[in-house]
């Protein structure tokens, strides 16, 4: 009988076989899930971290080119102080530009987003150096990028006026008070190119010194009024302009003061962010360094884990499907032996498990019901052999019964014959004997004593003929009487075979239920498989048995029902003969009444005579 596993697989129990492969499966593929989820953590965290090395480094290398454009810009303005020009400003514009592309990358950089106050400094400063140099460049057009420009060209337009005008007048003998002039215009011009080089206090005192000591000689020479205004008012327009100049001068030194203030703000705001690009990488390295350590012990820890649980998993799965199984075919293996006392795997639920423990449960049921089939087989069998053996008797009545009934039709039917011969023989005998009484009738008168004679012996002949047609009745009716003997057998022997075929139709529905029982049991050996070759084999034979029995009564029915055709037409054919025996003993009645008028005729005749 099925009993309930108490085995620790039991949590398994109540799922099918699939839903347990399914459930390793699943167990498996969360295994693997977990692997790949710690794999991608860390492959998130390496990935963060080469991200976060790969920002400092391009920080660094970007901090790198912002320190050589700071320098490059440095540079430019270095050139500009010396030789300033338009190309120059370009060239500081342009390199500017470079800085604040590298700055806009330097600041979208994830590594420096901790550093945003020192790169907007670094840009502070930068558009600071912007300002500064186009304020720088103003003061510098003001004044002239060279000799021909601005404020230069007008001290020297102004101061080449006056020493043209002097070189004219001396060419025509003008007197040494025009060579001392020469001499102090040169002597302040002197003074304009020192402070225009060294743009120093002390040098502009000199102008000044020099230039007041211009105005005193120009006062004291012996010249014309006319030139001696022209020249004053040459020198005045020349130094207003060097006043001018030396205004535009401060600015510019101003300005380029605070170019050199701001260019020296950058180094540092640079050097900061290249400590910080060097402090991040740093970083990153040791995170990388971190994350690669953390992503082995994770990666390890999740497969070494996975290692142990799903053998795990797969031994109770596997022992939660195998035990059931082998208890199975245990069962199946002591059935195939005639066993029936089974003990079988729990059949409760919907598992494959249950629904074969159920089929073996089946299986053994069908074996008792077999079993029992048997038994009742063996009975139905006996009883069987017994209704064959009644059966045959009833035959052999029947076969005694229609022998007899044959053997009395034959006698009658010879007897019928004889007795038709003696009638016909009779009647040919009265034929002759009235044609001789008609003759001897017609010869009375000639020999009355001959007639009488005649018809004494008419009369006797006469009687003779009615006794054979009475005794011709007589058998006539005997005859009768054994037809109609003969038609009542033949019906009681066609009713025993109606009985007989109503005992073969029972027979035949024995056998197509015993052939049925055969078939279910192939059906179910067949589902056994293996285990149920040997219930086919019985189920085999009981379905030829069957078979052969069914073949039998079919047999039986078929001779039972010519014995029946045979039997109908038996009784047709005495009934036929009964027919013609009344009317032949109606004939015979008819003839005797004939020959006994005849007698009467003739005894009448036999009396007159």
């Amino acid at each position: 009988m099925a009993v309930r596993s108490q085995s620790p697989f039991r949590i398994f129990s109540n799922l099918s076989v699939k839903a347990r492969i399914l459930a390793l499966s699943l167990f498996t593929i969360v295994g693997l899930l977990a692997i790949g989820g710690v794999f991608f953590w860390s492959q998130g965290e390496l990935n963060s971290a080469f991200a976060r090395m790969s920002s400092s480094s391009e920080l660094a290398e970007q901090v790198g080119t912002l320190a050589e454009s700071a320098a490059a810009l440095r540079a430019i303005e270095e050139r500009y102080l010396s030789k300033p020009s338009v190309e120059t400003l370009q060239s500081f514009n342009v390199k500017l530009n470079e800085a604040g592309a590298v700055l806009e990358t330097i600041s979208n950089n994830p590594a420096a987003a901790a550093y945003a106050a020192e790169v907007a400094d670094v840009r502070d400063t930068l558009e600071g150096t912007r300002g500064a140099f186009e304020m720088l460049d103003a003061a510098q057009q003001t004044i002239g990028y060279d000799a021909t420009q601005g404020y230069l060209a007008s001290l020297n337009d102004y101061a080449g006026a006056v020493k043209h005008r002097l070189s004219e007048e001396m060419k025509f003998g003008g007197g040494p008070d025009f060579e001392k002039l020469a001499r102090a215009i040169l002597a302040v011009q002197l003074a304009e190119r020192e402070f225009t080089l060294n743009n120093t206090e002390a040098a502009q005192e000199a102008f000044q010194g020099e230039f007041t000591a211009f105005e005193k000689l120009l006062k004291k020479v012996y010249i014309s009024d006319a030139i001696k205004a022209e020249l004053a008012d040459n020198m005045a327009r020349y130094k207003t302009t060097f006043d001018d100049y030396t205004v535009a001068k401060k600015e510019r030194s101003a300005h380029s003061d605070l170019l050199e203030n701001l260019f020296e703000l950058v180094p540092p705001h640079i050097d900061a962010l290249s400590a910080a690009a060097n402090t991040i990488q740093v970083e990153a390295a040791n995170q990388l360094e971190t994350a690669r350590s953390i992503a082995t012990y994770a990666i390890g820890g999740a497969i070494l884990v996975l290692l142990v649980l799903l053998p795990a998993i797969a031994l109770l799965i596997g022992q939660s499907v195998a035990r059931p199984l082998a208890r199975l075919q245990a069962a199946m293996e002591a059935l195939a032996s005639g066993q029936t006392d089974l003990d079988l795997p729990d059949d409760s639920g919907s598992t494959e498990l249950a629904s074969m423990s159920r089929t073996v449960q089946v299986f053994r049921d069908n074996a008792v019901e077999r079993a029992e089939l048997a038994s009742a087989q063996d009975q139905d069998n006996r009883r069987r052999e017994e209704r064959v053996a009644r059966l045959d008797a009833l035959i052999g009545r029947f076969e005694g019964t229609v022998s007899t009934a044959l053997n009395s039709l034959d006698r009658a039917n010879d007897e019928l014959r004889q007795t038709s011969q003696s009638m016909e023989q009779s009647a040919d005998d009265v034929a002759t004997q009235s044609g001789e009484a008609a003759e001897a009738v017609r010869t009375a008168a000639d020999n009355v004593t001959s007639a009488a004679h005649s018809a004494e012996e008419l009369a006797a002949s006469i009687a003779e003929i009615a006794g054979q047609a009475n005794k011709s009745t007589e058998v006539a009716q005997q005859a009768v009487r054994s037809a109609s003997s003969t038609v009542a057998t033949m019906q009681e022997l066609s009713s025993a075979a109606d009985r007989i075929g109503e005992v073969m139709g029972l027979i035949r529905d024995i056998a197509n239920q015993t052939n049925l029982l055969a078939l279910n049991a192939t059906i179910e050996a067949a589902r056994a498989g293996e285990a149920g070759k040997g219930f086919a084999v019985v189920a085999a034979e009981v379905k030829q048995l069957a078979e052969q029995t069914s073949k039998a009564t079919e047999d039986i029915a078929t001779q039972i029902e010519a014995i029946q055709g045979s039997s109908d037409q038996a009784v047709q054919a005495i009934e036929d003969v009964n027919r013609i025996i009344s009317d032949m003993e109606g004939l015979a009645s008819a003839v005797a009444s004939a020959v006994q008028q005849q007698d009467e005729a003739v005894q009448a005749i036999s009396q007159n005579v």
